[in-house]
């Protein structure tokens, strides 16, 4: 990893803490139907990645709660990341329907996904 990617990454890992995300003001009915959909949904992410911090922040401001999942912490979610999707790449976007789960691996194709769907 180059330099500038370091950098950018760190400098968004510190956005995401000191910066809260303000959600879009949604209904009840909304909001339920979110969580419903977002249990459903899991995100590999790892904090020095701006990309992934960016997707972290748009779920959060669509009002989601992807099952949030940290690649660099936590061992079993890249195993999970890798035996599932076969690429250790992140962001990713695990999105369960039906039996077969998909995988969403970049940046453009997991946040046209999301504005699509939501």
């Amino acid at each position: 990893m180059n330099l500038t990617r370091q950098v950018k990454g760190l400098a968004a890992d510190v956005l995401d803490r000191m910066v809260p995300v303000k959600p879009v003001n949604r209904s009840p009915e909304e909001l339920n139907r979110l969580e419903r959909a977002s249990r459903k949904m899991h995100l590999y992410f790892c904090r020095s990645c701006s990309s992934s911090i960016e997707i972290k922040r748009y779920c959060e401001k669509l009002g989601l709660r992807v099952v949030e999942k940290d690649v660099d912490r936590v061992n079993a979610y890249r195993n999970e990341l890798v035996h599932g999707g076969g690429v250790p790449r992140v962001p990713c976007l695990r999105v369960e329907d039906g039996e077969q789960g998909r995988w969403l691996y970049s940046r453009d194709t997991i946040l046209a996904y999301l504005k699509q769907r939501f």
